[in-house]
């Protein structure tokens, strides 16, 4: 599927045009039936008709009530629903529909991502993260929470956002109390050649990063403290990395080891180990951020918490560890494409502030789910626009930046309007 962006500002309709073809009606009766949420033909409420309903929310989900959705559906097609009938839709049919149609757009914007020309070092550059919130207590049976959350129930969101072209490579909701790591399991090791990926330290798992390296991929992690690291001594002989001697020698800026190796047994990875100094006034909030973390986890009366010295002492510098070579990025590339990983989080604050998606009211757990998918579809769809724009923008103007705050605003601003003409002009 090609997407043009020429002539992009022109006006709505070119924009209209390009993402309706996201979504094509048949199709999406074709899930329907597939999925069982549909089963007569003689059913008054269609795939079609639910996507929209979800799609032209034009408020959160704390607010939109099944009154409101039966309005919107009698306003826009004609269909008197009751509230009580159009509560029976919602159903693990109607989830499954739902999911469907998010992964069906999700391959859909990918299949645009990857017309991208390739960059000379990487084929992708990729960064993964994750970003959770609360939802009301009765759904604490269905997403448990990790132990922070006040109503006992969360849900967590990861995310594979790829830079250089803007696009989302997979998002995937999981209960909230589950470790990062287990989002690792899922991946394609065999499609990494070449990628480079930036990993948080929730997804520190050295298995992952053998197999990344393995396929031909690259990575950038944070040293996660505790892990062991191996200097060759000559002869094969790989003795521990003596930590003191090492940041002794350390000045202002960073040091970097060319081999160090990684792993238990005898197959053990090799890494390069680039370190920084932080100014000081960092390492003091480090410091204090570990403190409270240590007197929150002594009150709960689970166990002991203590802060060992080395963890103590690595507090004042950032430590990386990459399977680069020199020739791909020095050490402070390094350090400045970990730093990259602000652009995820800033979409994680997007995703909350603008697009509201952590407003949940109290609703039943088909509800929620039907909702939360819709949202990613709406996230999907505000990114693609944004990628659209972008790559216009560029092209026709020198020295241009985009502000995803400001796109983002807008685009919330703009997309119940937006959607309804889309829907209406998609209509027989």
């Amino acid at each position: 599927m090609e997407v043009s962006v020429e002539g992009l500002l022109e006006g709505k309709e070119e924009l209209l045009e390009q993402l309706q073809s996201f979504f094509k009606e048949e199709e999406l009766e074709k899930l329907a039936r597939e999925s069982r949420f549909v089963e007569r033909s003689t059913s008054r409420l269609s795939g079609w008709m639910f996507l929209q309903l979800h799609l032209l929310m034009e408020s959160n989900g704390k607010e939109f009530s099944l009154s409101d959705m039966c309005q919107e559906v009698s306003e826009r097609h004609g269909v008197e629903l009751t509230k009580q009938s159009l509560d029976e839709r919602f159903n693990t049919f109607a989830v499954g529909f739902m999911r469907q149609c998010y992964q069906l757009l999700l391959r859909q914007v990918l299949d645009v991502g990857q017309q991208q020309a390739a960059p000379p070092h990487f084929s992708r550059v990729i960064v993964t993260d994750s970003t959770s919130f609360q939802l009301p207590g009765q759904l604490a049976a269905f997403y448990r929470s990790n132990g922070g959350s006040t109503s006992g129930a969360s849900v967590k969101l990861h995310q594979q956002y790829e830079l250089l072209q803007g696009s989302i490579l997979r998002l995937e909701v999981r209960d909230g109390k589950e470790n990062d790591t287990l989002f690792l399991q899922d991946l394609d090791y065999e499609q990494a050649g070449k990628e480079l990926h930036i990993l948080d330290l929730g997804y520190y798992k050295p298995r992952h990063l053998q197999a990344l390296d393995s396929a031909g991929g690259f990575f950038i992690s944070r040293y996660k403290t505790g892990t062991r690291l191996y200097i060759d001594r000559g002869a094969g002989k790989l003795v521990l990395l003596d930590w003191k001697q090492f940041l002794g020698q350390l000045e202002e800026g960073s040091s970097c080891l060319p081999e160090v190796y990684l792993g238990k047994g005898k197959e053990k990875l090799k890494v390069r180990l680039v370190a920084q100094k932080v100014p000081v006034e960092v390492a003091e909030r480090r410091a204090a951020k570990q403190q409270r973390k240590q007197a929150n986890q002594s009150k709960s009366g689970r166990y002991s918490w203590q802060t060992s010295e080395a963890k103590k002492q690595l507090m004042g510098y950032n430590i990386y560890i990459t399977n680069t070579c020199l020739e791909q990025l020095n050490p402070l590339q390094v350090q400045l494409y970990y730093r990259l990983r602000w652009q995820i989080e800033l979409l994680f604050k997007i995703w909350k502030s603008i697009m509201e998606i952590d407003k949940v009211g109290r609703m039943s757990i088909f509800r929620f789910e039907c909702y939360l998918y819709s949202r990613l579809m709406v996230i999907l769809l505000s990114t693609q626009v944004q990628r659209m724009l972008k790559g216009y923008l560029e092209r026709q103007l020198e020295d241009f930046e985009l502000s995803e705050w400001k796109v983002m605003k807008h685009l919330k601003k703009r997309y119940s309007s937006f959607a309804r003409h889309s829907a209406k002009a998609a209509e027989p």
